[in-house]
């Protein structure tokens, strides 16, 4: 009776020995589980480091200050017109004319650049009274093209030191104050004294007053 209970008793002793070997090794598998995963996680980086070692590794492009583009200095554009000084000129010699008794047909002949300069006038209040061309070398006045005047007379051309008058010449059967003839004569500075370069036309072929 007694060898019989024991033989039934050794079965359980036997499957409790077995469940806690079992136990033992899921226990020691799991902690074997757990190490490799602690060292895999030591090993392998965390996607979050990496891009946050990136950030501060990669270093922040600055922004490259604007080139200033190189501006040139604008030229001073030279007056067009004449100056102050230069309409100061011309004043004064418009003023000679009218003391001789003339007043002057066009101040724009009176070229600024030019170093003998002429203005035509003709006589204050006498429209019939003929034309004289008044010479001036700079602001200094030297004379009338003539003692005389010209019924019809114009500046043909000028240069520096030169000016072409042209003069109205009457022909025969012209009527006064309408010569159909033309004739150019040149003046030229020479050495601050005004001479002619051709001959003046006569005061009777030039000069026909208007009835």
């Amino acid at each position: 009776m007694q060898a019989e209970r024991n033989r039934k008793r050794l079965p359980p002793k036997r499957d409790a020995y077995r469940w806690a070997r079992r136990i033992t090794g899921l226990l020691a598998t799991a902690a074997f589980l757990g190490a490799g995963v602690a060292i895999a996680m030591m090993v392998i980086p965390d996607n979050g480091a990496e891009v946050e070692a990136a950030a501060v590794a990669t270093p922040t492009p600055t922004a490259k200050p604007s080139e200033k583009k190189k501006t040139t200095k604008a030229k001073k554009k030279k007056p067009k017109g004449p100056t102050k000084a230069q309409l100061a000129m011309r004043k004064d010699a418009v003023d000679i004319v009218r003391a001789e008794g003339f007043t002057t047909l066009k101040e724009s002949e009176y070229d600024f650049k030019a170093t003998l300069r002429v203005l035509i006038g003709r006589p204050v209040g006498d429209s019939a009274g003929g034309h004289r061309a008044f010479f001036f070398n700079k602001e200094t006045f030297l004379g009338t093209d003539s003692t005389t005047p010209s019924t019809k007379l114009s500046v043909a051309k000028q240069g520096k030191v030169t000016v072409t008058l042209s003069y109205g010449v009457y022909a025969a059967g012209d009527q006064p104050g309408e010569p159909s003839d033309r004739k150019r004569v040149r003046f030229k500075l020479e050495g601050g004294v005004l001479a002619p370069q051709d001959t003046i036309p006569l005061d009777g072929t030039r000069f026909q007053r208007r009835r």
